[in-house]
């Protein structure tokens, strides 16, 4: 290979590299200014459907419906289902699919969606419509 072409093709390489860099960089820019949820206190209800007591790293999606509203409790997922079913029997009991269950109410307005995460449980309350 002649010095010549080694080093035009080092100019293509670098200026490839040079692109690529600079794409990245506009990724990184634009992902960095989306709006992430805020974690917040967490109430006591969300849409009319109660939260556990000790429920903590509330991150609530929307404001409006259909609406979202994201929690963490140290319960195991047995003892969050045992307690949504006790306090909402209207809510089904659906199969667990990757080790997350969904209870949903009858008319689908609220669904609750049950995962286990590290010593505790990840609660995912999405209101569809008013319940």
């Amino acid at each position: 290979m002649t010095s010549g072409l080694r080093k035009s093709i080092n100019i293509v390489l670098l200026g490839g590299l040079a692109m690529a860099s600079q794409a990245l960089a506009d990724t990184v820019t634009t992902n960095s200014s989306l709006d992430a949820p805020v974690v917040q206190t967490c109430p006591a209800s969300f849409f009319d459907v109660s939260l556990m007591t000790n429920a903590r790293q509330c991150q609530q999606f929307d404001d409006s419906l259909p609406a979202s509203l994201v929690y963490f409790t140290k319960h195991t997922p047995k003892d969050v289902i045992a307690y949504y079913q006790n306090a909402y029997p209207q809510f089904v009991k659906k199969s667990p699919v990757n080790h997350r269950t969904m209870l949903a109410a009858i008319d689908d307005s609220v669904r609750i969606v049950v995962s286990p995460d590290n010593m505790g449980t990840q609660v995912d309350v999405l209101i569809i419509s008013k319940p």
